[in-house]
């Protein structure tokens, strides 16, 4: 579904790697990590009864690079990818039982998103806020919408799914998932830059939501958290029973998916507060978190065209990795398996791999690669796939999104003048 994150603790000075969304990162500064309401010092303190097992040391103040989210952002846009792949080779390959699920990695993005930009919240101006996000997504973003132009008009794929032209100026706007018609927020880009519309309402609104949220105390925003979260699966669940267009147009839709939005600001704002549980009770939880996602898993076999259903069970989990995850590595203990560098680094160029995917699989497909009938050939085919995806993402995010990035915020003094990497 939003830089470098690099591994090790920061000092004064040096930058804080917070993961925005779908494959961003933001280099903030250790010093901007706070203040929130609370005390005097900025730094919320949880006290009485809704303390929470809060621990006062861990927080953004700390300073911590949580590189484990980035990876875990990158196997996130591999579920993805195994999505779009899977009804090519699903009869010659075992990829079904992520593969009939693989949207639900966009839930993962949407809340990620929430949960980093308020765990790198700090004192600042709506418009610097506006302006780094513009600088982040929207470059890059344009380039995708050329790119698929470039690909759709030679192949003759103008006209078909994911290659409307009438969606091109939504898109442009950042505007085509408010639009409830598949030819409009399915309609270019090879049906991925919807989400994109999604997380451009959701930083419209961060500077709204996470200062009030950040006002109430812990069982304050627990309650908010329900509020928004279970009307929206609600509605999404409801929606997949009516009709699968009304379950597509409910899946993409901003005002249904900002309940996930607001429940990763809620568990950034506990993270930075230090809220943590004791250990067994993060062994418990995090035994539910893995455990539970076989129930989706298992129902996507007959349920996979449910997308409402599926991203409501899938919930509860990824909130609870992103959760325990980030909290982990903010106490300065690191998870091996999600902050390998490989992972990191692939989750680095997740925002380039998700938006030139469809590109890299189209132009595989054409090309016959997904064709085969036997296991090891139709195997190689979607290595070769996947490796043109990163190769474009690769060269995407060292030509456009980080020169253009830095560019941006250097033709905005006041963000210059904050310290804005």
């Amino acid at each position: 579904m939003t830089g470098t994150a690099a591994t090790g603790t920061t000092t004064a000075g040096a930058s804080q790697a917070a993961t925005t969304g779908i494959g961003m990162t933001e280099a903030v500064p250790a010093g901007r990590a706070g203040p929130v309401a609370g005390t005097a010092d900025g730094t919320r303190r949880p006290s009485g009864r809704h303390r929470l097992n809060a621990r006062r040391g861990a927080s953004p103040r700390a300073a911590r690079n949580l590189p484990a989210l980035t990876g875990l952002r990158g196997v996130a846009t591999a579920l993805v990818f195994l999505r779009h792949i899977h009804t090519d080779v699903g009869d010659t390959l075992p990829v079904a039982a992520l593969g009939n699920i693989g949207y639900a990695g966009v839930t993962f993005f949407f809340l990620l998103s929430g949960f980093v930009l308020t765990w790198a919240a700090g004192p600042d101006t709506r418009l610097r806020f506006y302006w780094r996000r513009l600088a982040r997504i929207y470059p890059l973003y344009l380039v995708a919408i050329g790119l698929w132009l470039a690909v759709a008009w030679p192949l003759g794929m103008i006209g078909r799914f994911g290659s409307q032209p009438v969606a091109i100026l939504p898109s442009l706007l950042l505007v085509q998932a408010w639009i409830p018609t598949q030819t409009i927020y399915f309609g270019w880009g090879g049906a991925v830059l919807w989400s994109l519309s999604c997380e451009a309402f959701f930083y419209l609104v961060f500077p709204l939501l996470h200062p009030r949220l950040a006002a109430r105390d812990n069982a304050g925003r627990i309650r908010v958290a329900l509020f928004a979260v279970l009307p929206t699966a609600a509605v999404a669940c409801v929606a997949g029973a009516i009709d699968p267009r009304v379950d597509l147009a409910a899946y993409a839709s901003p005002a249904v998916r900002l309940g996930e939005f607001v429940l990763g600001i809620v568990l950034g704002l506990l993270a930075r507060d230090g809220v943590r549980g004791r250990p067994g009770q993060r062994r418990a939880l995090g035994v539910f978190a893995v455990g539970w996602l076989a129930v989706p898993i298992a129902l996507g076999y007959d349920y996979g065209d449910r997308q409402g259903l599926i991203d409501t069970l899938a919930l509860p989990s990824f909130a609870a990795i992103i959760f325990l995850v980030g909290t982990r590595e903010a106490d300065g203990r690191r998870l091996p398996a999600a902050s390998a560098r490989p992972l990191v680094a692939f989750g680095v160029l997740s925002y380039a791999f998700y938006l030139v995917h469809p590109v890299a699989l189209t132009l595989g497909g054409r090309l016959g690669w997904f064709d085969a009938t036997t296991a090891p050939v139709a195997a190689l085919g979607v290595l070769a796939g996947f490796l043109l995806a990163l190769a474009l993402a690769a060269v995407l995010h060292h030509t456009v999104e980080r020169p253009a990035h830095r560019y941006l915020l250097r033709r905005l003094p006041a963000a210059r003048a904050a310290g804005t990497a």
